[in-house]
């Protein structure tokens, strides 16, 4: 069961005391909030992994394996727990296959094709990371694709996990989790949505009525 928060460092902290979340993920747009003050992308990562005790995945800015390799090295100096995120190139894949075969785990990212998928199971990448509302924007069928991924993966034995993002309402969750995806990608806002719901609000209004009748000193 896979839970990811995106948000800004205060809203990452704060759902991983939850203790719901297993991991904190970011993209170019939360590191820039991060660092906004002038503070380094080091600083913010060391901050967010001492105070969540969580995984942090980074996007990497590299463009060739090499990079690819040499930047993950990089930031696994700052921290074991930073784990890369590589878009899904050629470049990018080649880099994942090395890295997975040293124990690294990878999560790639811009998937949005079966042909993408297949690579990376190939690679032996832990995680890919489709994008379920920027496929549909696309005119893409987003939850065809998660559930034709699951399906091949199943089919063929793979041990990658299927977490996307671009996931902005509860109904987009609900139905990535039933089209086969390990978990989902959201922010902050968003996971505290997922616990709300009219019935259970009613219920537990009706509930605390009832208390209102019943000796309790508690």
């Amino acid at each position: 069961m896979n839970i990811w928060i995106a948000g800004t460092i205060e809203e990452v902290k704060e759902a991983a005391e939850t203790g719901l979340v297993t991991a904190v993920i970011t993209n170019p747009t939360v590191i820039a909030d991060w660092t906004k003050t002038g503070r380094s992308l080091e600083e913010v990562s060391k901050e967010v992994i001492e105070s969540t005790k969580l995984p942090l995945y980074v996007q990497l800015r590299s463009e060739t394996k090499l990079q690819f390799l040499k930047e993950t090295e990089y930031l696994k100096k700052i921290s074991d727990a930073i784990i890369p995120k590589i878009p899904s190139t050629l470049e990018g894949l080649s880099a994942a296959k090395i890295l997975e075969d040293n124990g690294t785990e990878t999560l790639i990212t811009t998937v949005v094709s079966i042909n993408q998928a297949y690579a990376c199971a190939a690679a032996g990448a832990t995680t890919i990371c489709p994008y379920l509302n920027r496929l549909q924007e696309a005119d893409e069928d987003a939850l065809a694709f998660i559930k034709n991924t699951a399906d091949m993966f199943k089919r063929v034995a793979a041990k990658t996990k299927i977490m996307p993002a671009s996931v902005r309402t509860t109904l987009d969750i609900e139905q990535a989790l039933i089209a086969g995806s390990d978990g989902v990608i959201i922010f902050y806002p968003l996971f505290k949505e997922m616990f709300h719901h009219k019935v259970t609000s009613s219920s537990l209004t009706s509930f605390n009525e009832d208390w209102t009748k019943i000796p309790y000193h508690f």
